[in-house]
Formats: C-alpha cells, sequence, structure tokens
C-alpha cells in the first residue's frame, strides 16, 4: 500500500511540474519559420508556444535589429556578409532571410525586422524574452524603444555579458532578466553576484544542469531556465529537475509530447 501511494504521489509531483515549466519557442517556431523574423515569432504565438524568444544588436544608426549571428552570411538568400552591429539598419533591411530546410516556404520573403516591428504585433497575454547580443552601450536605445512602442504583451531579458544583463535590470527593475551560460564553473563562481545585481535567475544549456548546481542556485532563490531542447527525455529531465522555462526550436511539438508522456 505504501508504494502504490508513493507511485501516485510521484505521478502528482510529475504533472504539476509538467504543467508548471513554461515552454519557449528559440528565435521564433524557428522549426516551421525563418528564424528571428516576424512570421516566426507570430508562428510561435499562434500554435500556443508560452514564449518567443529573439536575439538584439545595436545598429551604427542607433537601431535595434533583430538578428542572431554577428554577420549576416549565414541567414541571407544571397550570402551577403555585413557585420550587424557595423552596420546600419538601411543596409540590413534590404537582405532577404532565407529559409531552413524544415521552414514552410509559405515564410518566403522575410526580411531582417527592428525590435519595434515585433512589439507593434505583439498581443495581450504575448511573451517575448530577449537576448542582448549587444553590451550594455545597447541599454539606452532599448529603454526609448521598450518606453515607446511597448503596448501590449510581457518581455523578459537574458544575455551572456554578465555586465549588460546586470545593466539592463538596473534599467528595467520590473522586468525579469536572467544571465546566460553554458560553463558549470562559470555559474558556480557567479552565483553570489546574481542576487547582488538583483538578477531574477539563469538561463542554462541544459548539458550542464544537474542536482547539484539546481542545488546551489535554489540557495540563492534563482529561477532556472534552459536551452536549446528539442528532445522528449531531455525536457523531463529539465522538468524532473525544477528547471522552469525550456527554450526549444519546437515549442508546439515538445509541449503536447510533454503532456502526453504525463498521461
Amino acid at each position: 500500500m505504501k508504494s502504490l501511494y508513493l507511485i501516485s504521489f510521484m505521478l502528482l509531483v510529475s504533472l504539476i511540474s509538467s504543467a508548471q515549466v513554461k515552454y519557449i519557442g528559440h528565435r521564433g517556431a524557428s522549426y516551421y519559420a525563418p528564424e528571428n523574423t516576424l512570421g516566426s515569432f507570430q508562428l510561435a504565438w499562434q500554435l500556443g508556444a508560452d514564449g518567443a524568444e529573439c536575439d538584439i544588436y545595436l545598429t551604427t544608426d542607433n537601431q535595434i535589429v533583430v538578428w542572431h549571428d554577428g554577420n549576416t552570411a549565414r541567414m541571407t538568400v544571397d550570402g551577403t556578409k555585413l557585420e550587424v552591429a557595423k552596420s546600419s539598419y538601411s543596409e540590413l533591411k534590404k537582405l532577404e532571410v532565407k529559409l531552413n530546410p524544415t521552414n514552410s516556404p509559405f515564410f518566403a520573403g522575410q526580411h531582417i525586422a527592428l525590435l519595434k516591428d515585433v512589439f507593434e504585433v505583439m498581443k495581450k497575454d504575448e511573451l517575448l524574452v530577449i537576448e542582448l547580443k549587444s553590451g550594455k552601450e545597447i541599454i539606452p536605445t532599448l529603454k526609448k524603444v521598450v518606453d515607446k512602442y511597448l503596448k501590449a504583451g510581457k518581455i523578459a531579458f537574458i544575455g551572456f555579458s554578465f555586465e549588460a544583463i546586470s545593466a539592463a535590470k538596473a534599467t528595467f527593475p520590473n522586468t525579469p532578466c536572467y544571465w546566460l551560460s553554458a560553463k558549470k564553473e562559470d555559474v558556480l563562481k557567479m552565483i553570489p553576484e546574481l542576487k547582488k545585481n538583483n538578477l531574477d535567475g539563469v538561463d542554462l544549456s541544459s548539458k550542464i544542469i544537474d542536482q547539484p548546481l539546481l542545488d546551489e542556485l535554489r540557495k540563492v532563490n534563482a529561477d532556472v531556465w534552459c536551452w536549446t531542447v528539442d528532445d522528449v527525455t531531455e525536457a523531463k529531465r529539465m522538468i524532473d529537475l525544477g528547471v522552469n522555462v525550456i527554450t526549444t526550436n519546437r515549442p508546439t511539438w515538445l509541449k503536447e509530447n510533454m503532456a502526453a508522456t504525463a498521461k
């Protein structure tokens, strides 16, 4: 009888954990639409993802563009190679974003977007997770764009630069801010600095997350997010450890499969 109660309890914990975890579309619904485009973000929200993640750079003409790589070669149709941070938006907006092999042809013809463009299509309950690719120099312009154009939805900030994400938190004290890392030793070293800088937690490569690391982070009440998980087994491992948010290229697919495994 004891074992039956234990099994029931563990199943209940699993169901609760699965319900609480959120699934964020990595660069939007990037499996189906070209990454970091308006079409990709809108599709992620329409398909029921709990949020969409994007990457931003500051251009030479003080515009904030949505783009992941340091240059444009990999993801443009003609392979034009412009260094994003050293280019103007007038140059960048001419480039057409390339479809990946899994993308639908329906989304052909997308161009590099501005962050304000994304804000303008957001609806009330939609979440945009914004990764800072530039350093803290982006923060003053980011503040102006957020204040002027964010009329609906919610945002959170993530970034590999501890200095930049700390500056974001100081500027946006009511907005969740998470430090990105793929190195366990760096995370352990920086744990005391998380609360000193009022950061809400960390966003880590799932590969480095284990119970001892989670235990240390919980000591400072840090939320733990992870990236980039497209596998049910790894997603279950994250949920069992108590990770709050899973970033994935296939948010709807993973969300549905995780719900199916919990039945």
